[in-house]
C-alpha cells in the first residue's frame, strides 16, 4: 500500500513549501533509519529533479479533489498516486501546466474516474504498479 505525490522539477525549500500548502508550522525530524525527515507518517524525499512526499499512514492525501490536487501544484507538475490491496482501491492524479492531463480512481474494483489516456490503468493493479516502478 502507498500513498505519495511527487513534484517534478528543482524545488528550493521543499520542507517549508509543504509546511505553508498544508497551512501549519509543522517541526520537521529526521528518522535515522528511513534516512528522510518527516512529519507524523508523512515523508520527504529529494532528488535532483523530483520532490517526493510519501504518507505512511495513507490518510493524509486519500479522497482530495482534482481542484485541491490543481491548487496544490500551483504551476508545477504533479504526480499523485495511491493504491490499496486490502480494498482493490487506487487514485492517480497527473497534473502539468496548471491542467489535470490524469484522473483516475477506482474504488471496491469499480472504476469512478478515468479521464485522460496516459498512462493508461485498467484497474487498481496497475496504479499499484505504477506507484510501485515510478514515484516510490
Amino acid at each position: 500500500m502507498a500513498s505519495v505525490f511527487v513534484i517534478k522539477g528543482k524545488m528550493e525549500m521543499p520542507m517549508e513549501w509543504y509546511s505553508r500548502e498544508m497551512g501549519s508550522e509543522f517541526n520537521w525530524e529526521f528518522d535515522n533509519i528511513m534516512q528522510s525527515h518527516h512529519i507524523g507518517d508523512v515523508y520527504i524525499k529529494e532528488c535532483e529533479d523530483s520532490v517526493s512526499f510519501e504518507d505512511l499512514s495513507e490518510n493524509e492525501f486519500f479522497g482530495w479533489e482534482t481542484a485541491s490536487w490543481l491548487a496544490l501544484a500551483g504551476g508545477k507538475e504533479l504526480i499523485y498516486g495511491y493504491y490499496s490491496q486490502d480494498s482493490c482501491s487506487a487514485e492517480f492524479v497527473h497534473i502539468r501546466n496548471g491542467e489535470c492531463i490524469r484522473d483516475y480512481r477506482v474504488y471496491d474494483f469499480e472504476v469512478d474516474t478515468d479521464e485522460g489516456t496516459s498512462p493508461e490503468f485498467d484497474g487498481w493493479t496497475d496504479v499499484a504498479q505504477y506507484v510501485d516502478e515510478k514515484l516510490l
